[in-house]
This record gives structure tokens, sequence and C-alpha cells, in this order.
């Protein structure tokens, strides 16, 4: 099997995984012994995207731009690192953020705060949530497709696929819980599911496609382009949106800082490898 085939069993493979997780909310009820398993699972996922982004992806990135431009000593791929993380920021606190916190999810949350917001505003606040979620989703879903199509080696694409499935399931979760709160239909959450399941495997086609018409010069700097940014998109989901969001839930700090510390060291160990 060449490496365009094994992307496109990866891309399948992303597809199903990220449906299923985006369903399984409206499957059966979830108690407190599963919260906590979803928590710490979670939490692992984070550690290893760390990992995946810093480990493999922005060393790569890093080692694409040496070979492509060997003279050229700018820490190119660290900068369109932090231009991902600062798009991810972009788009999920500034984008399509509610522009009223008055009417905020964590507003809504809070304590007494939450008796003086109408039925019908909290409906609509937590309808906007789940779209922002969908939204945010989706661009780093895209952006991770594309980085895993860039790939020019086999070891390359398992090492971006092993994070992508290791966190899909969790953002899959993630979504259809929000879904379920918003008192959404079944049938517009598997729309929101196909369209989130779908946004990687048309990233890594796109990504592919790219790679297939382009001279090997420019496979070397697409793929250290994607790999980069890619990372900075990979940190940013692992320590904004799961890392700090998990920790901020009380108990268990122990547990989780030895499932987040599992996950980077496995990838870590990965890299002798891969």
């Amino acid at each position: 099997m060449d490496t365009t085939e094994l992307k496109l069993v990866f891309a399948l493979a992303i597809f199903l995984l990220g449906a299923l997780g985006a369903l399984i909310p409206w499957m059966r009820r979830h108690g407190r012994d599963d919260d906590r398993f979803m928590i710490w699972g979670d939490t692992f996922a984070g550690g290893v995207l760390a990992g995946a982004g810093l480990v493999h992806l922005l060393s790569s990135g890093a080692a694409g731009f040496g070979a492509w431009a060997p003279g050229f000593t700018y820490p190119l791929a660290f900068v369109l690192a932090g231009a991902g993380f600062l798009l991810v920021l972009l788009i999920e606190a500034v984008i399509v953020a509610d522009p009223d916190p008055s009417v905020s999810p964590l507003h809504c949350a809070s304590g007494g705060a939450a008796t003086e917001i109408s039925p019908a505003i909290e409906s609509h606040t937590r309808s906007t949530t789940s779209f922002i979620l969908l939204m945010v989703l989706s661009v780093h879903a895209i952006i991770l497709g594309l980085a895993l199509g860039a790939q020019t080696t086999a070891a390359g694409a398992l090492a971006v696929f092993i994070a992508i499935m290791a966190h899909k399931l969790m953002e899959g979760f993630a979504l259809g819980v929000t879904y379920r709160r918003t008192g959404a239909s079944r049938r517009r959450a598997v729309r929101a599911a196909a369209v989130f399941a779908l946004r990687t495997p048309v990233g890594i086609l796109a990504g592919t496609a790219i790679y297939t018409i382009i001279s090997t010069e420019g496979r070397e700097l697409f793929e250290a382009v994607f790999d980069s940014i890619g990372a900075g998109t990979f940190l940013y989901i692992a320590t904004v949106d799961i890392i700090r969001t998990e920790f901020e839930i009380p108990g268990d700090n122990w547990q989780k800082w030895l499932l987040a510390a599992g996950g980077f060291a496995i990838m870590s160990l990965l890299a002798i490898w891969i």
C-alpha cells in the first residue's frame, strides 16, 4: 500500500470515529463514572496532541524548511506554529464568540446569574455555543487534514493520524453533548456530526491532491508549512481547549497530570521510530 492509499484509509477511519463520537451522547445516558472516564480520556488526548504538535509536527516543519532552504536561518516553522495558534484563537474568541457577555455560556452556568436569564435567551445562547464549537472544530479539522495530506512518508502520515485519532472521538463527543443540551433534534445533530466528521477527510483529500500536482521542491515546502501550522493548532486545542478546561473541574488533579504527561511521553517515544 503506497502513501496515497494509506491516507485514504486514514481518512475513512477518521470520518467513522468522528461521526461515532458525535452520536454517542444520543445513544445512552452518561453517569458520574462515565463523566470521569471522559475527563480522563480527554486529558490524556490533550497530552497526545501536545506531544504530536511539538515533537512530531513542529520538528518536522523546522526540518522541512531547513531542507528546502539550507541557508535560511529565520525560524519560520515556529512563526507559522504561532500563527496557527493565533488563528484558532481568533476564530474561537473573536470571530464567532458571543458578543454579549451577559448571556455567555459561562454566565449562564454561573451561580445565581442563571436565574436572571429567560429560557428563550438561554436556549439561544446554547444554540450559539453549539454553532461556535462546530465552526472551531471544523476549521481545526481541515487544517489537521491538510497536515496529514501533506505528509510525504507513511511514517509521517501515521504520526499525524495517531494524534488525530486520539482526540477525534473526544471532540465528536463534546460536540454531540453540546447539541443534546441545546434540545436540538436528532436530525440536526446527525447533520452536525456529518459536517464535523467530513472536515478532516476533506482536508486530507485536498492536501493529497495538492501534494500530487506540485513539484518535489514544492512538496517539501507544502509539508513544512502545514506541519508548522498544524503544530500550532494542536497546541491550542491541547492547552487552551482541553488541559486547562479539564483542570478547572475540581478533583483528580494528580490523575489528570499523569494522564497528560503519559500522552505526551507516548508521542515522544514514538519519535524514536516515526
